[in-house]
C-alpha cells in the first residue's frame, strides 16, 4: 500500500469536480454519441408549440411536447402520424411544422 503524500494527494483529487480523467471520459462519450449520429436534442417554437428534435443513428424525428409552455400528451393516432424517421434535422422540424400548421394539433389547442 502507498502512503506517500503524492498517492494521497492524486487520491483526494479524484473527488474534486475538476478531476481530468472524469472529464476526459464525459468528452469521450459525447464523441462517441455524435459519431454514431445520437445528436442529442433541440427544441424549436413554431405558432406556441415546443418542438423536439432528436437524432440517432443518422435518422431523425421530431416530437411535439408543449403548447404555451405546458407539456402536452398527444393522442396516439397523432403520435403516430408524427413519429417519422427523416435523414436530416430540418426535414424532421418542417414535417413537425406542416402538421401544426394544417391543424392536425387543433385538439390539443383545446385542451
Amino acid at each position: 500500500m502507498d502512503t506517500s503524500q503524492e498517492h494521497a494527494d492524486s487520491a483526494a483529487g479524484r473527488d474534486s469536480p475538476g478531476w481530468w480523467p472524469l472529464n476526459g471520459l464525459l468528452h469521450l462519450g459525447r464523441a462517441a454519441s455524435i459519431a454514431v449520429g445520437d445528436v442529442g436534442q433541440d427544441h424549436i417554437e413554431f405558432h406556441c408549440f415546443r418542438i423536439a428534435v432528436s437524432g440517432h443513428s443518422g435518422a431523425y424525428y421530431a416530437r411535439v411536447t408543449h403548447y404555451l409552455g405546458k407539456a402536452i400528451r398527444l393522442p396516439d393516432s397523432l403520435g403516430h402520424q408524427l413519429d417519422a424517421r427523416f435523414p436530416n434535422a430540418d426535414e424532421a422540424v418542417q414535417h413537425a411544422r406542416f402538421m401544426i400548421a394544417s391543424g392536425a394539433f387543433k385538439s390539443v389547442q383545446r385542451g
